[in-house]
């Protein structure tokens, strides 16, 4: 494995921690603003850091914007506007654990559309892995019932953070098969761009983003911080360049251990998982290790390209 294989692979755990705490610090910013306003503050902060900083070191060229606006328009719509949006709104109605665990089905969304659209090898270790992520994520939001799923039966904020998720497998797509010539950071920071603008239309049209920011304590805007400069601009450098070493089926693959990182952080806080959380984040673990080939058979069959 090379040095740019490795640290790919280590920018993609790190991101998935980092995206693992956003939904417990996401939890607590929530009880104190809405969610379009909570999500153009943290936009707005990893977008001007991404700018000034890079921007200042002629890191971002503007034939790569020209190049590529529409896919990172689209991006930034999908992987900024829809995801956060899903986040900060169905926390409201589920909790952390429970956020995070379902958004570990973007690896099954993202391979079945990079078997569709990028014509990725689908092997029988995939799959196996996509079904355990799949049976783990079911558990937890059925509690054990699957008369849950028969009748419909699910929690709003779990359908919102689901939706999220399809949102962010489109983006990881699109960013792979669409954006040419341009590297990981112009792709995070163009395509942040594009949705934070779009963010702040939506705070401006439909909530008071300047009155609520200028009332909110510290601690929010502190967290805010840290959703900004490691749950996005940091997050979303690593992811980018994770998928254009490893593809974007293998790096979503990692996603599963969001919950784990999630429900970590809320066992420190004293939030005790339930016996279902526990049981599906010790599924979807043995998912990553199947789809990312750690865990494999012999004579493993590959389905063929459609």
């Amino acid at each position: 494995m090379t040095s740019s294989m490795r640290y790919a692979y280590f920018g993609i755990i790190l991101t998935t921690f980092f995206w693992g705490t956003n939904f417990n610090a996401g939890a607590y910013i929530i009880h104190f603003m809405s969610p379009i306003t909570a999500a153009t503050e943290r936009f707005v902060i990893a977008t001007l850091l991404l700018l000034a900083i890079f921007g200042t070191l002629g890191r971002l060229r503007v034939t790569a914007l020209k190049q590529n606006w529409l896919p990172f328009i689209a991006i930034g719509f999908l992987g900024v506007v829809g995801f956060n949006m899903a986040m900060f709104f169905g926390l409201q109605s589920t909790t952390p654990i429970n956020g995070a665990l379902i958004m570990a089905t973007t690896p099954l969304t993202t391979l079945a559309l990079a078997y569709l659209f990028e014509r990725e090898q689908m092997t029988l270790h995939k799959v196996i892995g996509l079904v355990f992520g799949l049976v783990g994520v079911i558990l937890v939001i059925t509690h054990g019932d699957i008369m849950h799923l028969l009748t419909l039966k699910i929690a709003r904020g779990d359908a919102m953070i689901l939706a999220g998720s399809v949102s962010f497998s489109l983006a990881t797509i699109i960013s792979r098969r669409f954006v040419q010539q341009a590297t990981p950071l112009e792709t995070t920071t163009f395509s942040m761009l594009f949705g934070t603008l779009a963010l702040v239309i939506l705070s401006l049209a439909f909530e008071h983003p300047l009155t609520t920011v200028a009332a909110m304590p510290t601690s929010v805007h502190l967290a805010l911080f840290y959703l900004a400069f490691f749950g996005s601009m940091i997050a979303y450098l690593f992811w980018f360049n994770g998928i254009q070493h490893i593809g974007s089926a293998r790096a979503s693959a990692f996603f599963n251990l969001v919950p784990v990182f999630t429900m970590l952080v809320s066992i420190i806080f004293g939030a005790l998982p339930n016996i279902w959380q526990i049981l599906g984040t010790f599924i979807v673990i043995i998912g990553v290790l199947f789809t990312t080939g750690i865990i494999q058979k012999r004579k493993i069959t590959s389905l063929p390209p459609p």
